[in-house]
């Protein structure tokens, strides 16, 4: 038996609804199905983990040769990485669906497919506003961790090392996102330390302006 998971849509965002099909392919005997799942997986700290686990169907039988499609709905959790910015890949993040077959139950994965997750509108508009300021992104991952302050559903962040014009330290800067907004950590090399809240509607606030001035030198420490 063979099988894959692909999304209907070719990107997704987190807090919305992926919606796509389980392809399953019977080999050369019968096989009673009880359960198909999907997990999300992402690299955290250099490690592949699951962070979400649904069930898509269960008790049927697959018959020798034949191919079921199976549709599936569920929601993305808010603070799904995002793998994807401005058209390009992020090297060192990753989404990937896991379809796992149980029958006569013992779980057989049967196959992995990699998704495309774009960020949140105010995700983009925090990474869009630096970018016209001259910031440079040299790196991004998933690591283990949590905010002091703010809740969260996983033990880990996504976080951008910034290059900042005419700073002299290396900024880090961290999302978590949740139904109402994103929370935003700025973290610089020289020990400074901001955080802010934008809400998901949020289309007037000047982040331009904001990032600036929560690196500017009265506000360093």
């Amino acid at each position: 038996m063979f099988g894959s998971a692909m999304l209907d849509e070719r990107g997704v965002r987190p807090g919305t609804m992926a919606a796509g099909q389980v392809h399953l392919g019977g080999g050369r005997d019968d096989v009673a199905v009880d359960e198909v799942t999907v997990t999300l997986m992402t690299v955290v700290s250099g490690v592949e983990v699951d962070f979400l686990r649904c069930q898509v169907s269960a008790g049927f039988t697959l018959r020798a040769g034949r191919s079921r499609a199976i549709p599936f709905e569920q929601p993305l959790p808010w603070e799904t990485p995002f793998t994807h910015l401005a058209g390009g890949q992020l090297p060192a993040v990753s989404v990937r669906l896991r379809t796992t077959v149980t029958a006569g139950g013992r779980p057989n994965d049967v196959g992995v497919t990699a998704a495309t997750v774009h960020p949140t509108a105010g995700q983009w508009r925090v990474l869009d506003a630096a970018r016209r300021l001259g910031w440079a992104f040299p790196h991004c991952e998933v690591r283990q961790g949590t905010v002091p302050g703010v809740r969260q559903s996983d033990p880990f962040l996504q976080w951008f090392d910034c290059v900042v014009r005419h700073a002299p330290d290396l900024v880090r800067l961290t999302f978590v996102a949740n139904p109402v907004g994103v929370d935003v950590l700025l973290e610089s090399t020289g020990g400074g330390r901001h955080q802010f809240a934008l809400r998901h509607d949020d289309e007037t606030t000047d982040l331009a302006a904001l990032l600036e001035d929560r690196l500017s030198p009265s506000h360093t420490h």
